[in-house]
This record gives structure tokens, C-alpha cells and sequence, in this order.
């Protein structure tokens, strides 16, 4: 089983049907207990997320449609430097390697695209984009 945020907990448990001042009781319960924390499930989040080679940026959008306010999203994040970033993404990069029978020029654009579309910042796709081609 896997840790779930406050918000999703409450959605799952309103979809059942159940009473919203009970979920709510139940849920503040939980938390008192610490069988429930948004601290722990954002940082196991960032991890599971850092390790599918996401970026900062699509982490950040997640866990924020996931209830998780900002503040503890930035705590988490901030267990990753730009370094860290720079490595993942260049290792995303390396997993996916079907353009490389292309032209360069499109080859590099959709490898730009695809870095965006994992949440990664312009200046840390460049960074990987030439760390990549000087292989």
C-alpha cells in the first residue's frame, strides 16, 4: 500500500458515499495518529517521481492537484539540487533514444519537447540536451 494524501483520502472515501463530517473526523484522526501525513506522502511522492525521471516542475503540478500545499511541496523538492535535476533528466534522455536515427535538428526539438512534457526547466534541458549529444 502506498501513502495517500489528505485530499485524497477525503475524495476517495466521498465517492463511497460516506457522511463528509465523518470522513472528516476520520480523517483528522488519522493524521493525530500518524497513520496519515501529507509531510511523508509528498516526500515519497518526490522520490518515486525523481526516480521515473520527472522534473520539478511536473512533481510540483501534481502534488499540488493532489491537495498539497505549496510550502510542503518546496520542502520536499529541496532534497534535490539542480544537479540532481540535470542527472535525471539526462537519464530520461538516455532511456528514451528512438530519435536518434533522425535528423538532429528534430531529433533535439523532440527531445526538447519531451523533457518539457516531464516537467523539467529550459535551463536544465539545455544542460541535458548537450551533455546527451557530446556522447
Amino acid at each position: 500500500m502506498r501513502e495517500h494524501s489528505r485530499k485524497e483520502l477525503i475524495d476517495k472515501l466521498s465517492r463511497k458515499d460516506f457522511d463528509m463530517d465523518s470522513i472528516l473526523k476520520c480523517v483528522d484522526e488519522f493524521s493525530m495518529k500518524d497513520l496519515q501525513s501529507d509531510d511523508r506522502y509528498t516526500e515519497s511522492y518526490v522520490r518515486s517521481k525523481y526516480n521515473d525521471h520527472k522534473g520539478p516542475n511536473f512533481i510540483s503540478a501534481s502534488l499540488r492537484s493532489k491537495g498539497i500545499d505549496a510550502n510542503t511541496v518546496d520542502k520536499a523538492l529541496s532534497f534535490y539540487d539542480y544537479k540532481d535535476w540535470e542527472k535525471t533528466a539526462i537519464a530520461a534522455l538516455e532511456k528514451k533514444t528512438i530519435y536518434r536515427n533522425i535528423e538532429p535538428v528534430k531529433c533535439k526539438m523532440k527531445q526538447k519537447m519531451f523533457l518539457s512534457g516531464r516537467g523539467f526547466s529550459y535551463k536544465t534541458i539545455e544542460y541535458a540536451l548537450n551533455e546527451y549529444w557530446k556522447k
